[in-house]
């Protein structure tokens, strides 16, 4: 790499770290309410592993007086050995007698009643390995917390670990847990801000691939069209995140093949159990128990009707991909991997992902409308606040999102991708909130692809219940 190109990509890289910084304003203000109280504390925070949080840890530890260290997955012998060396280094302090308390002691030093900041990233690996580390570690925050404040962060991206596994492996001590801080991905507006150059269209075609996964983000160049990002970053097997959906299940998932068979047939649309029986041929039993691990991931997710009237016209037990990256790479390259290792990355593309991708990325355009919904109740244009919102699954037709207030105020919303709205879709729009028994005070319809004279000229009606969203307020809002 020549010395421009590295300046370069040093520049883009703080810019994003900052960045990164900015908008994790309210995950830091949490940590800061802690740091400032008058008492020592352990935090839990995790999240997804391309959702960043480092840089929330560095903003964190920022001028304070702090300890950082990264876990490895070794044995406790090993993993004391490794942060002994580690702490020589960075202090100049040697443990003489290898336990963790020993290792806390020296990593906060004495003789300061400076508060400290002390984080272990990964730190399921040590409690995994080792049956003392939870015990010496929440002695020393209640012994030595007498003297001066500590407050510790316990990090990780094993979701499923933390939220259903470790308060069972921290047993009684799990009381000494002040909170946790789930790190998540961030909202479609975000990346907007991020990609401030790319068009509206091709940054909804990004969303839908990379989601809200801020770690995801700096493979992909505002500069180029979103087919010359996917041909350069998804296609082309010398690129990251080429193996990365296979990575994210072989990393997370034992019996890999049995989970790629199900998200595969998930992908192309066989998404309720009885289906997935006979598509993969696996017990419904079996499938239960591995679709439960898959939404313990954040992998998928169970999606429910909005409402409790009209159950009798809803689709029950649909199942669906929430992670953009799993969904998009079952959807389109791994059943046609066998043609991407044969012909050139546009021209598989072309063949392989243009004609589909608008379909696909209609899924994540309604999430995109109700992060619009959500923006005008901030404002105040909604007319009320939102109480719950859903989505309607019906037996005959569907409503893409219903927002309601505590006093049943309620508005129904179409969100059209690519394809212009009509009198049409609101006769069905209509008819499914009858099937639904919900009576809507207001229909938002979302068009990046324009409205028909009708919807146009209903909307200017004074009084109308129409509102009409189209591209340029998307663009712009």
């Amino acid at each position: 790499m020549s010395a421009l190109n590295f300046s370069r990509q040093a520049v883009i890289l703080t810019r994003n770290n900052k960045y990164m910084e900015e908008i994790r304003k309210t995950d830091l203000a949490y940590l800061n309410r802690y740091y400032e109280s008058d008492s020592s504390h352990i935090l839990v925070v995790y999240g997804n592993r391309n959702v960043e949080q480092t840089s929330l840890l560095r903003s964190l530890m920022e001028n304070r007086r702090h300890s950082f260290y990264t876990a490895r997955k070794v044995s406790e012998a090993e993993q004391l050995k490794i942060w002994k060396n580690e702490l020589m280094v960075n202090t100049g302090v040697s443990v003489k007698t290898l336990t963790f308390r020993n290792i806390f002691e020296a990593a906060i030093g004495k003789g300061s009643n400076v508060p400290f900041v002390f984080v272990i990233r990964n730190f399921e690996y040590i409690v995994k390995s080792s049956d003392e580390f939870v015990k010496q570690l929440t002695e020393f925050v209640k012994d030595a917390g007498k003297f001066r404040k500590i407050l510790v962060i316990l990090s990780s991206n094993d979701v499923s670990w933390v939220e259903n596994n470790m308060v069972a492996a921290f047993g009684l001590y799990s009381s000494f847990l002040a909170g946790f801080r789930k790190i998540k991905p961030l909202p479609f507006s975000e990346m907007r801000r991020h990609f401030s150059k790319m068009p509206y269209k091709d940054a909804v075609l990004t969303y839908s691939v990379l989601g809200g996964q801020t770690l995801l983000w700096k493979y992909f160049d505002e500069s180029l069209s979103f087919k010359e990002n996917v041909c350069k970053n998804l296609l082309d097997s010398s690129s990251y995140l080429y193996g990365e959906a296979q990575g994210l299940t072989e990393y997370n998932l034992r019996e890999t093949a049995v989970y790629h068979t199900i998200l595969s047939e998930m992908a192309q649309g066989i998404n309720k159990l009885n289906d997935l029986y006979h598509a993969t041929g696996f017990s419904r039993a079996k499938i239960s128990v591995y679709l439960k691990t898959l939404i313990h991931h954040d992998f998928a997710y169970k999606a429910y009707s909005f409402g409790n009237t009209g159950r009798e016209n809803v689709v029950k037990g649909v199942y669906k991909i929430a992670d953009p990256m799993l969904a998009f790479f079952f959807r389109f390259i791994f059943p046609n991997e066998s043609h991407l290792l044969q012909m050139p990355a546009d021209k598989f593309y072309d063949i392989f992902i243009s004609a589909g991708i608008q379909e696909y990325a209609s899924e994540c355009f309604k999430s995109i409308c109700r992060e619009y919904i959500y923006k005008l109740e901030e404002k105040g244009l909604l007319g009320f606040e939102i109480e719950e919102d859903g989505e309607w699954i019906g037996k005959v037709g569907n409503i893409d999102l219903i927002v309601q207030s505590d006093t049943g105020d309620t508005a129904i919303c179409l969100c059209s991708w690519q394809k212009m709205a009509t009198h049409e879709d609101l006769i069905q729009l209509e008819y499914s909130a009858k099937k639904a028994r919900i009576e809507g005070d207001v229909f938002y319809l979302f068009s990046t692809g324009g409205f028909d004279e009708w919807l146009i000229d209903a909307s200017l009606k004074a009084d109308s219940p129409l509102r009409l969203i189209g591209i340029d307020e998307l663009t712009n809002g």
